[in-house]
């Protein structure tokens, strides 16, 4: 029986969305990691971002926003903090490394207004979150969100 270009058409499509369907994830779209830090305590802040550096290594893209105690992190005289065994760096110091690395990182609207400081108390990298903005990567259904 001879195929028509319409029906040779509507196969190749047919195996194109299988073959998309039998792939992971990973190899369609990169995973989008988004995590909202707000612990004060530094295991919970060290492990959060020493899984998200795991993820950004994993080829996932990875965005931060701190609200609450977290985002002292982002201050330029972030509190002083002992060193997190087995990195030997302090939460503060991950974080600038990930904010260095080109990682997204944002403090939440609420935060410095409520510190009582501006924009220029933040590390090179880091700004001010702009809710609707936000609302709309945490709502996106390609993003996965961890809160820490």
């Amino acid at each position: 029986m001879a195929r028509t270009p319409l029906s040779r058409a509507a196969l190749t499509l047919l195996a194109g969305a299988f073959i998309a369907a039998a792939l992971p994830a990973s190899a369609q779209d990169a995973q989008r990691v988004l995590a909202l830090v707000t612990t004060a305590e530094p295991q919970v802040q060290g492990m959060a971002f020493v899984l998200l550096n795991a993820m950004r290594q994993q080829g996932a893209t990875v965005e931060v926003m701190l609200c609450g105690p977290a985002a002292d992190l982002a201050r330029r005289e972030s509190p002083a903090a002992v060193p997190l065994r087995p990195m030997n760096a302090t939460p503060a110091a991950m974080l600038a490394g990930m904010v260095r690395a080109g990682v997204r990182t944002e403090v939440c609207a609420l935060y410095l207004p409520n510190a009582g400081v501006g924009p220029e108390a933040l590390i090179e990298g880091v700004r001010p979150a702009q809710p609707p903005e936000m609302a709309r990567r945490i709502t996106d259904r390609a993003t996965t969100v961890l809160p820490f």
